[in-house]
């Protein structure tokens, strides 16, 4: 398979704040875990406990954040 590159020509890239980063992150982070636990990779108790470890992980990241 023939190899490309790609380069993005569109209007420029919106800065995300810590708050807007940490807020993806978390929710990209446990759309993956529900996604493991549906191919049953997860149990819904190891899925859970992820999840409050992510929350916790978030609510630093919040606390830590100057734009408040």
């Amino acid at each position: 398979m023939k190899h490309r590159e790609f380069v993005y020509v569109g209007e420029a890239v919106p800065e995300l704040n810590e708050q807007e980063h940490a807020a993806f992150l978390f929710n990209f982070q446990k759309s993956i875990l529900l996604s493991l636990e549906k191919r049953r990779l997860l149990t819904e108790l190891q899925r859970e406990r992820c999840i409050t470890a992510l929350e916790k992980q978030y609510a630093k990241a919040i606390q830590k954040s100057p734009n408040k």
